[in-house]
């Protein structure tokens, strides 16, 4: 009887444990199969883009070192002590800025005796130039009497003596005429000479100065105050400020897919700005390594802040087309290891969808796998977009 009695108790107890579920269920929606309830989804406006697939340069990266675009070398012409130097490595310099003064005493007293020279030649040449006024006149003068007196010759109204005598001041007049001019042309001579002597002399001189020739960096300084200057030896390196250029050595195969003026694809991975610089190739050489069978290529670059010449590059050069799916960056969604976007399907329903990316070219990244040419997508999607949602274009 006893255990009659437990077993009613345990049925009993079971009775109202379904009773308390039932009343339970009752109290929630009725929510048929699938995921979702049966209200409508939330709706968001968002900017929605479609996919294009596109002919894109197929690239090939080849290391290059950065260069100046001009540099130079800052040397002596003369012979002497430097006197001051006003720069030091890393300084930035003007145009016609002075950079080293040399001892320039000798070559002074050279050029003051050359001054003087040239005084007294233009001396010499002004009595030459007087001799010559005078030489004319009595030439001219004897020219008409010798004319006159062959006419009263002539006529039998002079004696042949008196002609004889005429005639030989004529000859002396017109010799020291010849004369004359030679001497005011040998005058002239030695002026030209002084001149140039004193044009020699002032280079000279103003080569004990030496200025920046352009807007630049000191990159070098290689002598100090005391030293000694001579004709060759170099005394500063500098580089040009400016434009750049990145110096690459490009392989035969690919040397006919290239042109003066391609605009190129440049990275610096040391610099703060890894962002793709647009570059022009300005030369290729016409010859190959004949040890490496590569060509020299230099490629012109925008002044960069902070970029500097031996530094490193990467240069993407086109050697062919593909067909590439691109898409913003700003469409791509990351979960840990996860790569997605939203598609957006024939409801306008943002869909989560996993994809893989491949290289980035500027603000966009290509799709290896994931999307096909006319897929929906949500270009900048936000907090609000979340898988489910209806999306109304922006």
């Amino acid at each position: 009887m006893k255990i009659k009695k437990n077993h009613q108790y345990l049925l009993w107890l079971a009775g109202i444990l379904l009773l308390v579920i039932f009343c339970f269920a009752g109290c929630g929606e009725d929510i048929p199969p699938g995921n979702t309830s049966g209200k409508s989804p939330v709706t968001i406006k968002t900017i929605v883009d479609v996919v294009k697939a596109s002919s894109h340069p197929i690239p090939y990266e080849v290391m290059g070192t950065v260069w100046p675009k001009t540099a130079a070398t800052i040397s002596s012409k003369v012979i002497g002590e430097i006197k001051k130097i006003t720069v030091n490595e890393g300084d930035h310099v003007q145009k016609g800025q002075l950079l080293v003064s040399i001892e320039d005493r000798q070559i002074a007293a050279g050029l003051r005796q050359a001054k003087a020279g040239l005084r007294e030649a233009k001396q010499g040449e002004q009595a030459a130039q007087s001799a010559l006024k005078a030489a004319k006149a009595s030439a001219t003068l004897a020219d008409a009497t010798y004319k006159r007196y062959k006419a009263l010759l002539d006529s039998e109204s002079i004696s042949q003596q008196e002609f004889d005598e005429v005639e030989a001041k004529y000859q002396q007049a017109m010799s020291g005429f010849s004369q004359a001019k030679f001497m005011a042309n040998a005058a002239r001579e030695r002026v030209n000479q002084a001149e140039e002597a004193v044009s020699g002399s002032e280079a000279v001189f103003s080569d004990t100065t030496l200025i920046s020739p352009y807007d630049g960096v000191i990159t070098a300084r290689l002598v100090d105050p005391g030293d000694m200057a001579a004709p060759g030896a170099p005394l500063l390196k500098i580089e040009e400020t400016g434009d750049m250029e990145v110096h690459l050595l490009l392989a035969e195969s690919h040397i006919q897919n290239i042109n003066i003026k391609d605009s190129v694809s440049v990275i610096f991975p040391s610099h703060q700005n890894k962002h793709v610089i647009n570059g022009q190739i300005v030369t290729i050489d016409p010859s190959a390594d004949p040890a490496t069978r590569s060509f020299l290529v230099k490629i012109t670059i925008p002044e960069i802040s902070g970029l500097r010449s031996g530094m490193f590059a990467r240069v993407m050069i086109p050697v062919g087309e593909t067909g590439m799916i691109l898409i913003p960056k700003t469409a791509v969604i990351r979960h840990g290891q996860l790569t997605a976007v939203y598609l957006v399907d024939r409801e306008n329903i943002a869909r989560f969808h996993l994809i893989r990316i491949g290289k980035k070219f500027g603000d966009d990244v290509e799709i290896v796998s994931g999307l096909h040419k006319d897929d929906r997508y949500v270009v900048n999607p936000d907090h609000t977009v979340v898988d489910g949602v209806k999306v109304e274009e922006a």
